[in-house]
């Protein structure tokens, strides 16, 4: 998967990893490393490779088609960046919990934030 994303330390990666993942699991795809990994603390899910991130990213967008993803406040170091980010939207079905709780939440809006730590390789793959 041929890609001329931004290297996390560029000063337009924020916004562009933001745009990829606002809307479009392809372009996303694109910023992993072929067996690259992406965490879910909150849901407690672990994505290896691209397909299983495309997987995710496309539920994510299932879960809430009006999401807006922003990342801010870069720290980049070594091999290392750290940025915070904010998820936005209108959730679009029942909300299951990891305990199994079911939670009817359609049509409410919601935002949250958090931090991403991430890893990168030599060529600025996640």
């Amino acid at each position: 998967m041929a890609s001329t994303t931004p290297h996390p330390a560029a000063a337009d990666f924020t916004e562009a990893y933001g745009r990829a993942w606002t809307d479009d699991p392809d372009l996303l795809c694109t910023y992993f490393a072929e067996r690259g990994t992406y965490a879910d603390v909150a849901m407690g899910g672990t994505y290896v490779g691209r397909e299983e991130i495309r997987r995710f990213h496309r539920w994510m967008l299932r879960f809430s088609p009006d999401s807006l993803i922003v990342f801010s406040h870069p720290a980049v170091q070594d091999d290392r960046a750290y940025y915070e980010w904010t998820w936005s939207g209108s959730i679009n079905g029942p909300l299951l919990l990891p305990s199994g709780d079911r939670i009817d939440a359609v049509r409410r809006h919601f935002s949250v934030t958090g931090n991403a730590p991430c890893r990168f390789d030599p060529g600025g793959k996640v």
